[in-house]
């Protein structure tokens, strides 16, 4: 069983969560244990449902290359997430508003300014708010479950890891973010995940 590589994929998978969790921690916006998991499960969900994919899609690949393109689409994908990490513009003083036709092209500006979610100004996250939380942090996934998947990772043990490491990391961030700027943790946090998601597929390929 690849346990290193589920290991490096919840870590991976649950970067944006500590990030959400540092700025939770620093605006003092709460989140509720039950809420928490409601995001993990959305994001577990769609986990599972990429890596099922990914499974279905192997099926049109010869065996012998199936190791060396989940490999590809990991170090490709943390290579995207590098570069984007490192194009990014500082948009802290941009005032962002969430509407609910927002589309996936929100994303980022999500992820760095989490608070947009809580609509109502209650300094608390609800239960409409993290299912909106949950299914944006799912689509991270996505790109990396389907290459996890095809380079054979355990698609139930995967998911099952990467919504424990979901929960732990909103509440890590969270309680960081709360004593410390959660500026700078949260850039590191984007570089080093991308980094360990380029390292898993290099991982992959030769085991």
């Amino acid at each position: 069983m690849h346990t290193l590589s589920i290991l490096f994929f919840a870590l991976s998978s649950s970067s944006d969560n500590f990030v959400i969790g540092l700025s939770y921690g620093a605006k003092k916006i709460k989140i509720r244990f039950i809420n928490n998991l409601l995001i993990a499960l959305i994001s577990c969900i769609g986990t599972i449902a990429a890596m099922l994919f990914g499974k279905l899609f192997i099926r049109l690949i010869a065996p012998g290359y199936t190791n060396m393109l989940g490999s590809s689409i990991l170090m490709l994908f943390g290579l995207f997430m590098l570069l984007n990490t490192f194009k990014k513009k500082s948009n802290d003083n941009k005032e962002l508003t969430y509407d609910n036709s927002s589309k996936v092209h929100h994303y980022n500006e999500i992820i760095n300014h989490p608070e947009a979610i809580d609509k109502n100004n209650s300094n608390t996250i609800e239960f409409k708010e993290a299912i909106v939380l949950g299914i944006i942090l799912c689509i991270n996934n996505i790109g990396l479950g389907i290459g996890a998947s095809i380079s054979g990772l355990n698609i139930y043990i995967t998911s099952l890891s990467s919504l424990i490491f979901s929960i732990l990391f909103i509440k890590l961030g969270y309680y960081f973010g709360s004593i410390v700027t959660s500026g700078k943790l949260a850039k590191y946090s984007e570089i080093i995940s991308a980094c360990v998601i380029i390292l898993l597929g290099i991982y992959e390929l030769f085991i």
